[in-house]
């Protein structure tokens, strides 16, 4: 299943910014299987009709992870902000909404998603809010993507670890890396998440991302590894192994017109 080749940029308000932590009554193996086979192919196959635009989801390693930080990240853009509401008129949608629950923790990841700007003073960077640092269109299914997961640094209090986070995004917005178009972050009060997207992959992103790496124990630094998937909903396939394929940007079709709202019986 090939991407489709033309550009389909959307606002940076158009994103979940998705944190998430497995159930209790699950292992991480376990876990990984069920996004693998189920959660994650179902997302890149069923969403792109009523509106997904591009979807990264990451596996967070378990290896020395503190319990605060999450289990797995994704970016889920969408055509325009209304979209992703729209898209739960469709019944496919419900179904696969209804999943969340037989993954994870729901007690835990049910955080805020949708990225706003960050505000004016650095201190009054809010814990758990994604924020948008380009107050412009992008399209990160095209182009280079470079994500960060990160421990807050153990001599840093919360409090010192979302102001000095709140300076870095401050400095970051008012002087961009070269190069970079858009980026994401968000700050728990234990951990900080962050993307970085280049057009054309020239910067090195990770440089880019160095100023908020440096308050953290890096849990994870990758860039996402374009894949399209090799079988649709009625194929003999057994899916992802997201024990390998860790960091992804899957290659999907977009339909040039999305349908955000479902058809009404009887008509096609």
């Amino acid at each position: 299943m090939k991407a489709a080749g033309k550009s389909y940029p959307v606002p940076p308000d158009s994103v979940y910014v998705w944190r998430g932590f497995k159930s209790p009554s699950n292992t991480y193996a376990q876990f990984a299987q069920f996004l693998g086979s189920v959660f994650v192919p179902a997302c890149a196959l069923l969403q792109p009709a009523v509106g997904l635009r591009a979807y990264l989801p990451t596996m967070v390693p378990q290896d020395g992870k503190p319990a605060p930080v999450p289990d797995q990240t994704a970016l889920m853009f969408w055509a325009t902000p209304a979209a992703h509401d729209l898209a739960n008129n469709a019944i496919a949608i419900r179904i696969y909404q209804n999943l969340h629950g037989d993954a994870y923790d729901m007690t835990r990841s049910k955080l805020p998603e949708v990225p706003v700007a960050p505000p004016v003073s650095p201190a009054s960077l809010q814990a758990e809010q994604p924020y948008f640092l380009f107050d412009q269109p992008a399209d990160w299914m095209q182009g280079k993507v470079f994500h960060l997961v990160g421990a807050r640094r153990a001599d840093l209090t919360a409090q010192a670890f979302l102001a000095a986070a709140g300076t870095w995004a401050t400095a970051f917005k008012a002087k961009p890396p070269a190069g970079v178009d858009a980026a994401l972050v968000c700050v728990g009060n234990d951990y900080a998440v962050a993307w970085v997207h280049s057009r054309d992959g020239k910067p090195k992103l990770a440089v880019a991302l160095s100023g908020l790496t440096a308050l953290t124990v890096p849990v994870m630094q990758a860039s996402p590894v374009s894949k399209p998937l090799p079988a649709g909903l009625w194929n003999d396939w057994p899916g992802l192994d997201l024990t390998k394929d860790t960091c992804l940007n899957l290659q999907f079709a977009r339909p040039p017109a999305s349908r955000t709202t479902p058809s009404k019986p009887g008509k096609k």
